[in-house]
């Protein structure tokens, strides 16, 4: 069983340490474990995302691939069921929206 996110000081949790530091200071991980939510019995939310990241060659660098995986592929992820994987198809469709609008 691993330690859960509220076992950590509050300075490591992703959440807590968005407010106090602000969204810059936080890695792709700690982003996606914030949209993520929840982890399993066997591993937190951070780690989870760690996990989703690995599935990359590029170790978390380049997040478009991301926005390719289907909601079946994501689904297939142990621990990323139909919400969550309807939230970060939901989350990469509004990231690509605000770039369109920015240039």
């Amino acid at each position: 069983m691993s330690i859960k996110i509220k076992e950590l000081p509050e300075a490591e949790r992703p959440y807590e340490k968005l407010e106090l530091y602000g969204e810059k200071t936080l890695s792709n991980a700690e982003l996606l474990a914030i949209i993520i939510k929840s982890g399993t019995k066997e591993e937190t939310s951070v780690q989870l995302a760690q996990r989703l990241l690995k599935l990359n060659d590029t170790e978390g660098e380049d997040l478009n691939y991301l926005q390719s995986l289907s909601i079946e592929e994501l689904t297939q992820i142990k621990g990323i069921g139909k919400v969550k994987a309807i939230q970060l198809k939901a989350v990469g469709e509004l990231a690509i929206r605000m770039f369109k609008t920015s240039n």
